[in-house]
C-alpha cells in the first residue's frame, strides 16, 4: 500500500439544472480549479450535470411537476453521450480522476448514476442508484447491483454510492468486500440531511475504515434560469446548504461539513491511514462470522428480455 499523500476535492458548487452541456463545460472547470489546487481526485454531488431534481417534492399531478418532469426527461443523456466530451478531456489533461453524478437515460427509464472517470479521461466504470429514495421513485428506475464496483486509481481503490443507498448496510458490506479505499459520497443539499450525513458518514469511515469525500451541492432559486416553470410556492424546494465534507478512516473530520457556500473543499490523504483502522475492525475480514452471518451478491445483469436464440437461427 502506497504512502504517498494525495489530495482529494469536493465540489460544492451550483449545478447548470437541466442544461447538461452548460454542465459538462462548467464541470470541466470545476476539475481545472481543483486540480489546480492539487487535487488528484474529484468528486461532484448527486445528479451534479443536470442537477438534483428537487422539484421532486411537488404535487406529480401539478402543472409546474409535469412542465419539470418532461424537461428532465430531455435532459437525460446516456452513458457514452459526446456531451460528456469536456469532462473526459478535462480529467485526461489535468490527469484527475473524477466522479460525477448524471441521469442517464436508457429507453424510457431515466436512472440516477454516478460516472467514474480515470485520470487518462477513459470511463472506468458506471453504477446506478438501487433504489431511488421517497418521491424520487416516480422519477428514477432502480439499479440492479451489477455494476457497483471498486476502481484501481493513483489515489487508491475507489468506490462510492448516492444519497440513501449508504444506509443499506448490505450495500456498504459489498464495497467492503472490494478492499475499498476511498468512497466518493454524492449527496443532495437539502438542510434536513446535515445530521444523517454527519452520523453515516463518520460511521462508514470507521465501519470501512476509508476515506470518505462527501460532496453535497449548493442551490437557491435564484441559481435557476428565468425560463423555468418556478413558482413562488415552490421556491422552497430549491434552497439547499451543501454540505460537503472529507473523513478520515476511523471518522474524524480532515475537513468539517462546509455550509451556505459555493466552494471546492480539499484535503490530503494517506492511505497508510487504513492499516490501524483495519486492525481494530475490517468488517469484510477478520471481525466477520461467516459461520453465522453471510451476505449473497448477485453480481450479474438483469436484462428484461433474454433472448438466447443464435442469429443464424433466429426467425426473420
Amino acid at each position: 500500500m502506497s504512502s504517498e499523500p494525495k489530495i482529494v476535492a469536493a465540489i460544492q458548487w451550483a449545478p447548470e439544472v437541466l442544461n447538461p452541456t452548460a454542465g459538462a463545460e462548467k464541470a470541466a472547470a470545476a476539475v481545472r480549479e481543483a486540480a489546480s489546487r492539487g487535487a488528484r481526485l474529484v468528486v461532484f454531488p448527486e445528479c451534479w450535470l443536470q442537477g438534483y431534481p428537487y422539484w421532486s417534492g411537488l404535487a406529480p399531478s401539478s402543472a409546474e411537476y409535469q412542465a419539470f418532469r418532461q424537461l428532465s426527461f430531455e435532459a437525460s443523456i446516456e452513458r457514452d453521450s459526446p456531451l460528456l466530451a469536456p469532462v473526459l478531456a478535462a480529467a485526461a489533461s489535468e490527469q484527475c480522476t473524477v466522479v460525477i453524478g448524471f441521469q442517464e437515460r436508457v429507453g424510457g427509464t431515466l436512472f440516477c448514476t454516478i460516472l467514474f472517470i480515470g485520470p487518462d479521461g477513459t470511463v472506468l466504470g458506471s453504477q446506478r442508484k438501487l433504489i431511488p429514495t421517497q418521491a424520487e421513485r416516480l422519477i428514477w428506475g432502480r439499479g440492479d447491483g451489477s455494476d457497483m464496483s471498486v476502481y484501481e486509481t493513483p489515489v487508491g481503490r475507489l468506490g462510492g454510492l448516492n444519497c440513501f443507498e449508504h444506509q443499506m448496510a448490505p450495500a456498504r458490506l459489498a464495497l467492503c468486500s472490494l478492499d475499498i479505499q476511498v468512497h466518493a459520497a454524492l449527496w443532495p443539499g437539502h438542510a434536513f440531511l446535515n445530521p444523517i450525513v454527519d452520523a453515516s458518514m463518520r460511521h462508514l469511515a470507521h465501519e470501512n475504515a476509508c476515506f470518505v469525500v462527501v460532496a453535497r451541492e449548493i442551490m437557491s432559486p435564484d441559481r435557476l434560469p428565468g425560463e423555468l416553470p418556478l413558482s413562488e410556492q415552490s421556491r422552497g424546494h430549491w434552497q439547499t446548504q451543501g454540505g460537503s465534507s472529507i473523513v478520515a478512516p476511523g471518522g474524524a473530520y480532515l475537513v468539517e461539513p462546509v455550509l451556505d457556500e459555493e466552494t471546492i473543499i480539499t484535503a490530503e490523504i494517506d492511505l497508510a491511514n487504513i492499516a490501524v483502522n483495519k486492525w481494530f475492525f475490517d468488517g469484510a475480514g477478520h471481525y466477520t462470522r461467516p459461520d453465522v452471518f453471510q451476505l449473497y451478491w448477485d453480481r450479474r445483469a438483469k436484462p428484461t428480455v433474454i433472448s438466447p436464440v443464435e442469429d443464424d437461427d433466429a426467425v426473420h
